[in-house]
């Protein structure tokens, strides 16, 4: 707490905006409670001649303009805008492949097939390092998004992430959204570093922190740029002291609710000490302090600062069946780095499970006579893969070495994590 207030007190103390939002709130509940008075008990037959009325249509054009304008800017909250964002990618990738079979359409039809298979093979990540995918996602907070203290609500952060996360899984694992399948969210846990002000521009940065069995845990960065000018340090230390609410016996209730600090070491609500009575069970402290010094171990490359920490568990399934995460992976080309000295996996020179994943795509070359369908990939997903004897597994083999180590550590903090929420259950 001491630190906080030291750094704050660098700079000149500004006034809060909360009593400018609450006197914005104000006048609107006003102004909607004088409406309902006037015509809460009109008919929908009556309310249409009324705003049809000439002296309706004569309203002061600031009016106008500024009903104009509020509609427009929260034009992320009208119907089905949220299904437009979240599919966006989607229709993005179809258009391309749409696009890419109007070129070869006076093709033959061998070299077209072809030219189709390699280009959805160009989708896979064949010969990367499954730790080294990050998808952003660049959005801003708009005032839809936002709560009365001007900066992006609790309950947004959820709603952005999706889009997030539904773009990072299409880089995931296109080949198995082409089978027919699907991921599951299980669970979200977000952790609030600082707030991001209301028209701020970010940033949602996701990638993999581990897999098991069944579950693959994706770590999602909401972070801003700090603003030219201004010291990565001071941007990302400094906290402005809000005035005081008046202590008068006469005051009425001014609500207030930030977004607290609870990682970063200096900030104003550190986590509680594991020892002494009031302290949650050793499961659910070690395992979020591990995360979280994990997940704030490694800068942003660019000086970005960390706004909230966000961990996914999400499932592959196809229709109820549950498909390993390393499979998923492999199949889409993730793999560990070749031996030491040997060229580097890519399209160009695949890993050695690449042709074993090519037969079972279909995506070998015509000389091999493959039809090019999915059905035997769907059926090794669903059933085949359990018939593989666990030491002949080659999927397993191709995400071993430095990927299984960074795995594995990963996978500790995931699992104190999740024995910390399932305590929390039996409270």
């Amino acid at each position: 707490m001491g630190a906080s207030l030291e750094k704050a007190g660098e700079r000149a103390p500004r006034r809060s905006r909360v009593p400018t939002a609450l006197l914005l709130l104000t006048i609107m509940a006003l102004a909607l409670a004088v409406v309902l008075r006037r015509f809460g008990g009109l008919s929908p037959a009556d309310l249409v001649r009324v705003l049809s009325a000439r002296s309706f249509q004569y309203a002061p054009k600031a009016i106008k303009y500024i009903v104009g304008f509020l509609f427009l800017v929260q034009i992320r909250s009208w119907p089905l805008a949220w299904h437009w964002i979240v599919w966006r990618p989607v229709f993005a990738i179809r258009g391309r492949y749409l696009l890419h079979r109007l070129s070869n359409i006076f093709c033959s039809a061998q070299v077209r097939r072809q030219r189709n298979l390699e280009w959805l093979e160009g989708l896979s990540k064949v010969g990367s390092n499954p730790f080294d995918l990050l998808v952003t996602y660049r959005t801003w907070a708009g005032p839809d998004d936002c709560d009365f203290n001007m900066h992006l609500s609790n309950s947004s952060y959820p709603k952005r992430l999706d889009c997030a996360r539904f773009m990072f899984a299409l880089e995931f694992g296109p080949t198995f959204f082409r089978v027919g399948g699907w991921m599951g969210l299980g669970a979200t846990h977000f952790t609030f570093l600082r707030e991001i002000p209301m028209f701020s521009h970010y940033e949602m940065r996701t990638s993999i922190m581990s897999w098991d069995n069944k579950w693959n845990y994706i770590v999602t960065r909401f972070v801003t740029k700090p603003k030219k000018g201004r010291g990565k340090g001071k941007h990302a230390h400094t906290h402005s002291i809000a005035s005081p609410p008046s202590l008068s016996a006469e005051a009425a209730p001014t609500p207030s609710l930030h977004t607290a600090n609870g990682i970063a070491a200096g900030t104003s609500t550190p986590y509680p000490s594991s020892s002494g009575s009031n302290s949650p069970p050793n499961g659910a402290s070690d395992g979020a302090k591990a995360l979280a010094a994990q997940l704030l171990e490694r800068p942003e490359p660019d000086g970005a600062v960390v706004n909230c920490l966000s961990v996914s568990e999400v499932c592959c399934k196809i229709g109820r069946i549950t498909v390993p995460p390393a499979l998923v992976m492999a199949v889409d080309g993730f793999c560990a780095g070749p031996p030491q000295g040997a060229q580097a996996y890519s399209h160009t020179n695949p890993p050695p499970h690449w042709e074993t994943v090519r037969q079972l795509r279909g995506d070998a070359h015509a000389t091999l006579g493959s039809k090019g369908s999915l059905k035997a990939l769907r059926d090794f997903y669903t059933r085949g893969w359990r018939e593989v004897p666990e030491g002949e597994r080659w999927w397993e083999t191709a995400l071993g070495a430095e990927v299984e180590e960074r795995r594995l550590r990963g996978l500790g903090c995931m699992q104190a994590l999740r024995r910390g929420m399932e305590e929390a259950r039996t409270i």
